[in-house]
């Protein structure tokens, strides 16, 4: 099943299916139907798009939202090691590439990447499929959601003004945890987007193709500023010469390129977005 609203169910039954899909595959790939390292990538995903769809629904679900969505972040945290070694080892590689000089260093780090800290990674991938069934058990005390767009539209003007306000109020020279917040809540709204995109396709899918590219580069930003900390920590004698500079160097673009083109996103203000998705609505 894709991960879209199917305009042949209702909204509750859509909503539930959705929900329900996701963390089966998720499971499933976790359990063997693909290969670890891309099992983690899928599975992150998938609770990162169930997590849009809780914020979607965060009025009427009330006070179980809160339990809900910290169940399944805390799942997908468990996951982050095994992630985070494979993003810094491609990223590593990366560099030894286009910078030949880089090779030693890439030969020191490779052995200190935290997945070499994960001792039993089935284990870890086991436990992690077993407690996103378990989830599904959450999903059935969701309360009926009545097909109206007041169901979905405060939580979509909600994640939509906090995926907008960073765009016009950071500068680029911030720590790395506002530009990683920034990134969450873009993908959210990407997510939000892409579901809901059956409802207005010529508006919702090119919308999402370049929210998709705007987390790419804040993604790429945080997870080079991962990699900036991780030589820092294991090789400081290297902290002020040219690996530091060609990171920072890249680092200092992705911003850039990001406030473009999150500006350039983020222009209408939530009720104006949201009016715009209301007119789209076919179901009140």
């Amino acid at each position: 099943m894709g991960f879209e609203l199917d305009l042949r169910q209702s909204l509750d039954q859509s909503l539930r299916a959705n929900a329900g899909g996701l963390l089966e595959q998720a499971a499933a790939g976790l359990l063997g139907e693909l290969e670890p390292d891309e099992a983690v990538h899928e599975a992150r995903k998938s609770i990162k798009k169930l997590r849009a769809l809780l914020r979607l629904i965060e009025l009427p679900l009330g006070r179980r939202f809160r339990p809900c969505d910290r169940y399944f972040r805390d799942i997908a945290r468990s996951l982050s090691p095994l992630r985070d070694a494979l993003v810094q080892r491609q990223l590593l590689e990366q560099l030894a590439r286009q910078q030949p000089e880089l090779a030693e260093l890439t030969g020191r780090l490779l052995p200190l990447l935290p997945a070499a800290r994960v001792k039993k990674p089935g284990k870890l991938l086991r436990q992690a499929a077993a407690a996103l069934l378990d989830g599904r058990s959450r999903l059935s005390r969701w309360p009926p959601f009545e097909p109206r767009f007041r169901t979905l539209g405060a939580g979509f003007r909600t994640v939509y003004q906090q995926a907008r306000e960073p765009a016009w109020q950071l500068l680029g020279e911030e720590p790395a945890e506002p530009w990683h917040q920034w990134r969450k809540w873009v993908k959210y709204h990407g997510y939000q987007l892409r579901w809901l995109q059956p409802l207005a396709p010529d508006w919702l899918q090119p919308r999402s193709q370049r929210l998709k590219e705007l987390g790419e580069w804040l993604g790429d930003e945080h997870d080079l500023g991962g990699l900036a900390a991780l030589q820092q920590r294991h090789v400081p004698e290297l902290t002020g010469g040219a690996v530091m500079a060609v990171i920072g160097e890249r680092r200092a673009r992705l911003r850039r390129q990001a406030l473009q083109g999150g500006r350039a996103l983020f222009a209408d203000e939530p009720r104006e977005i949201s009016q715009r998705l209301k007119q789209h609505w076919r179901r009140d």
